[in-house]
């Protein structure tokens, strides 16, 4: 029997940690039953807090009978530590299992996002990558904010039912989730799968930072093993749907970490402090957003920076770069020559000159594709 083993740090999440267990224990087969308590465990890596998180795990954990779940304990502040303490107690066993999952406290998986994993497994894949989105009811409660971006960034952050009742005929949305087909869906920390050996084989998670001196630590861990595992020459497949679902509470609670630069950041603690609906409060800074901002992250993150673990996306997607996509190939390669292993660190640094470079080509080259 193919066995999964779930990986989650958690810090303070007692609140959300609940619905994330009950989304797993609910997992059903493609014959629609619930997938056998024997398939998988659930492993929670928790960095103590001033919460009971533990308290939580467990309470979550008995509303399910034989299902496997227990906590861990890393008392480093590291999002890499703790899902590294996570995936040793799954691995360092007579039986260990053979596919890690990484999942976040704050992730629900629907219930056939298991059966589409193994199904893309049972293939030959030995790392997926899967998609999700800000929670459906973010994009309900915030409409402003929802027409924002379909007009300014496109619908490449909706699920399908976002686009499916909010997008007109009319709308040309600029990034779409055909980016993820075109170029790769980034491996994220939320919901991604990997074979046993291909970790072991590939070092497994490491500490890495986005300063020379090891101070500022990268807190995913996707990323940077995408870039090992695509310089590696290995393939990442990837689940379209189903979809998981993420919490909104970064948007609600960090906006400065989306949208620095954006007008309203000096005025948002005055607004908060006359309305308690944090929805309504970010809708109605919407239209101030600086969405120039997004637009650079999605260049960077979905088009550019996955050329470079793969330049042959650029000749894959020569509509997209236009003039200078052979000059952008040249570049890649070029790099890449100098470089037999640069760290995650490298790539996000040479993403960002990329996209200083080839950020006006590549809006004006897809703005012109769907007009």
């Amino acid at each position: 029997m193919t066995r999964f083993g779930f990986v989650i740090p958690t810090y303070n999440e007692a609140e959300a940690i609940g619905r994330t267990i009950e989304s797993i224990a609910l997992q059903r087969s493609l014959g629609g039953g619930l997938v056998s308590r024997d398939s998988y465990e659930i492993v929670i890596a928790d960095t103590p807090g001033h919460d009971e998180t533990p308290r939580a795990v467990a309470q979550a954990a008995a509303r399910f009978d034989g299902l496997r779940c227990s906590v861990v304990s890393e008392p480093a502040r590291s999002m890499v530590a703790a899902r590294n303490a996570g995936i040793e107690a799954l691995l360092d066993r007579k039986n260990p299992v053979d596919y890690i999952v990484s999942g976040d406290a704050d992730t629900v998986l629907p219930a056939d996002w298991l059966s589409a994993v193994e199904e893309k497994l049972q293939r030959g894949a030995t790392i997926v990558s899967t998609a999700g989105f800000f929670e459906t009811s973010l994009w309900h409660r915030c409409p402003t904010l929802t027409r924002c971006y379909i007009e300014e960034i496109g619908t490449v952050f909706f699920p399908q039912v976002i686009t499916d009742e909010y997008v007109t005929v009319e709308d040309r949305p600029l990034f779409t989730t055909q980016l993820f087909r075109d170029f790769g869906r980034p491996v994220s920390d939320c919901a991604f799968v990997i074979e046993s050996g291909t970790y072991r084989k590939l070092g497994g998670f490491r500490p890495e930072y986005y300063d020379a001196e090891g101070q500022e630590e990268i807190p995913a861990v996707g990323w940077p093993f995408m870039f090992r595992a695509e310089l590696a020459g290995i393939d990442i497949a990837y689940v379209e749907e189903p979809a998981y679902e993420t919490s909104a509470r970064r948007m609600l609670h960090e906006p400065d970490a989306l949208f620095s630069g954006s007008s309203y950041l000096g005025e948002i603690e005055n607004f908060r402090s006359r309305n308690d609906d944090q929805y309504a409060w970010l809708d109605h800074f919407a239209p101030q957003l600086n969405m120039e901002v997004l637009r650079r992250y999605v260049v960077k993150n979905y088009i550019l920076q996955q050329c470079i673990t793969r330049p042959e996306r650029v000749v894959q997607n020569r509509w997209v770069f236009g003039s200078v996509a052979d000059e952008l190939v040249t570049t890649v390669v070029a790099w890449r020559e100098t470089r037999t292993q640069p760290g995650a660190r490298e790539v996000f640094a040479f993403a960002d000159e990329l996209t200083d470079r080839f950020f006006d080509t590549v809006v004006h080259s897809l703005r012109r594709s769907v007009s």
